[in-house]
């Protein structure tokens, strides 16, 4: 009897949970038929080639509204769900597909933004995931002006010579600021191009320069990190002093060289030729002897107009020479526009006794101007004829400042 009891009791449990479970089972039917319609999930049609281009301190979404005529409103999504906005949608008259593209503030960092788009009723769609990145002040400081290497100076322009820059970092140019004759000139030099060309300036000059980054290729915004002010110090130039020099004038093997000042006791070859030797690749030479007489106090020099400031002449390359100790040849830097005779060389700023075996980096004068001057600077000598003659082979002179 107590077994039969038992029995009874296991089946009306039994019975209780198959009708809470029909019940159940009855509810959620119930509820999926509100969000069915001829059997089917009501979806709304998703936004579709979503977008996200990085910006400073917000993003551009950019998409396809779908064709779905019940789609009101989109919503989307970031940082877990925590942040979102909305937008209502109005097709008017449109049956395709329409595009949409709105612009709004995000904190920094790369960011998954999920949309749904939603019907009147509060159908949404599937979600739709695109990740894009907000800029801001991490970024910022990895970003720096772009250096200069070095300038370079011509008669009509300045050339600026830029360091090479690191190009992941997104830089995009350089623009440059400066004034000449009342007028703000303004220079852009892409970050991939290694100079920049400033016309017309022909004075001691402060330039203003900054760089503009681009985070991302399709950024909607830049970046720009302050204006550096620059003094570019406009130094005159040496002209023709290097190796393939040009000579004014010539004959045969001996010629006279464009550009400089050369002295009558210079030219003792071909009628009136001197200190430029088309052997050696048209190299500066000033040879006496071998069948040529002597020079005295020969001169061959170049006069610039220069400011306040140190600079640099110097032979910057040697090939020869067979002068000693006993003979009197020397570079020269002298006030005025002229070089003093061999026996005034002390009176002139700075000179260097050119001979053989003496390293090149001996042939340096560095030098200080202290009011807008002009200096002569070039090749001084008193040598003598006979046989062997005597020579100086130079492929190249320098002038800088410091």
């Amino acid at each position: 009897m107590e077994r039969n009891f038992m029995l009874k009791k296991i089946r009306l449990a039994l019975v209780a949970v198959l009708c809470s479970a029909a019940m159940i089972s009855c509810s959620k039917w119930d509820e999926f038929k509100e969000f069915t319609k001829d059997g089917e999930i009501m979806y709304t049609g998703k936004i579709d080639s979503v977008q996200v281009l990085a910006g400073k301190g917000r993003v551009m979404y950019k998409g396809l509204i779908s064709a779905d005529p019940k789609v009101t409103k989109l919503r989307i999504f970031w940082n877990d769900f925590r942040d979102s906005v909305e937008y209502n949608l109005d097709k008017g008259t449109e049956t395709g597909k329409v595009p949409f593209e709105r612009v709004f503030d995000v904190d920094e960092g790369v960011k998954n933004f999920v949309s749904y788009t939603y019907d009147a009723v509060g159908n949404r769609s599937v979600p739709v995931n695109a990740v894009g990145t907000s800029y801001g002040s991490s970024y910022r400081r990895k970003i720096n002006n772009r250096l200069i290497s070095s300038l370079t100076f011509n008669p009509n322009n300045t050339i600026i010579n830029w360091e090479t820059m690191d190009l992941s970092t997104g830089a995009q140019f350089t623009e440059i600021e400066y004034d000449v004759d009342g007028e703000t000139k303004h220079v852009v030099t892409p970050a991939t191009q290694p100079t920049a060309v400033l016309e017309g300036l022909n004075k001691t000059t402060t330039i203003r320069y900054r760089t503009i980054f681009k985070p991302e290729a399709t950024s909607i915004d830049t970046f720009a990190v302050a204006y550096r002010n620059y003094e570019v110090k406009v130094v005159p130039q040496l002209k023709n002093r290097q190796v393939p020099f040009i000579a004014s004038s010539r004959s045969g093997r001996w010629g006279t060289l464009a550009d400089w000042i050369t002295n009558d006791a210079i030219k003792i070859h071909g009628g009136g030729h001197g200190g430029w030797d088309e052997w050696n690749g048209n190299i500066f030479n000033v040879e006496s002897g071998w069948g040529a007489p002597a020079v005295t106090n020969g001169k061959v020099y170049q006069t610039l107009a220069l400011d306040p400031g140190s600079y640099t002449f110097e032979i910057s390359d040697l090939r020869d020479t067979n002068l000693s100790e006993n003979d009197h040849a020397y570079i020269v830097v002298a006030p005025g526009d002229e070089l003093p005779d061999v026996e005034q060389v002390s009176t002139a700023i700075g000179s260097v006794k050119i001979v053989n075996g003496k390293p090149v980096t001996a042939y340096k004068i560095t030098f200080t101007v202290t009011e807008a001057s002009e200096i002569s600077m070039g090749y001084l000598t008193t040598q003598p004829a006979g046989d062997p003659g005597r020579f100086a082979n130079i492929r190249a002179f320098n002038f800088y400042a410091n």
